[in-house]
């Protein structure tokens, strides 16, 4: 059988993938260059982005640590020259960025107008910023391309602790669908990957000194824990490589099969 780096090869590829700081960006960013690929980190805090950077070259690939605010279109459009600059082409886009404003309970009564626009443009508009830069370039360059959204189970399930992120999370399931059916003549492949409870420093963190919630949620979840960085790594180097060629406009459940038994996230 062949191996995770033979199957979903990207050498000679170079991928952008936003967020690769910390968590899932940098099990992603790790597993793209264990598989090939040159990886530009497109990351906001340019100190956070130093460890994925090591990470990267130790597999003995070329890192680009840029900083970008993938809320800011003229951010994005310096983070794409940067790549190009570099490296000459990109092939591969990884949406990574995400994520809730304030991890608690909030109905919607409670919600202010500046926190829902803040989370649609945190986890929707930017990846529409990125994916538009990308595409025009591809099809400026007549160059096929691979475009990789990064949603969440919140977009398929009730999700109590904010609606703003889950329908901005609905919505890139929705933007990845018609992006798919739109370019895919083009050579432009759009998927999707829709992570359940994933382990970082993070969630580590959230739920320190509340083990009981945490040994909750396990049960739920088929699979009894919690996915790592590298595991979603793994499901977007599938996605980014030939291995699923004739794969466009879908969206990936990647959460140990707690989608079977949940009706809502706590």
């Amino acid at each position: 059988m062949k191996s995770i780096e033979g199957l979903c090869s990207l050498e000679s590829k170079v991928a952008i993938v936003t967020g690769a700081g910390r968590g899932v960006g940098q099990g992603i960013a790790a597993v793209l260059a264990r598989v090939g690929a040159d990886v530009v980190i497109a990351e906001i805090d340019e100190e956070l982005a130093k460890d994925t950077q090591r990470l990267v070259e130790e597999q003995g690939r070329k890192a680009l640590v840029v900083p970008t605010d993938v809320m800011d279109e003229e951010s994005v459009e310096k983070m794409l020259q940067a790549a190009l600059e570099a490296f000459k082409h990109v092939d591969v886009l990884v949406n990574n960025v995400g994520g809730v404003a304030r991890p608690r309970m909030i109905s919607i009564s409670d919600m202010s107008l500046e926190e829902w626009d803040y989370t649609l443009r945190f986890n929707l508009t930017s990846q529409f910023l990125c994916s538009r830069a990308l595409i025009r370039y591809w099809q400026g360059a007549g160059r096929p391309g691979n475009i990789v959204n990064i949603s969440s189970l919140a977009a398929m399930v009730p999700y109590k602790t904010s609606v703003a992120y889950g329908a901005a999370k609905a919505g890139v399931i929705n933007m990845t669908q018609t992006l798919g059916g739109m370019y895919g003549q083009s050579g432009i492949r759009v998927n999707c990957i829709a992570p359940g409870h994933v382990k970082t420093p993070i969630t580590d963190a959230l739920y320190k000194g509340r083990e009981d919630v945490r040994a909750a949620q396990d049960r739920i979840i088929p699979l009894g824990r919690y996915g790592t960085p590298e595991e979603f790594g793994k499901v977007a180097a599938f996605l980014a490589s030939d291995a699923s060629s004739y794969v466009i406009g879908q969206t990936l459940l990647v959460g140990g099969g707690m989608h079977y038994f949940l009706t809502e996230l706590p």
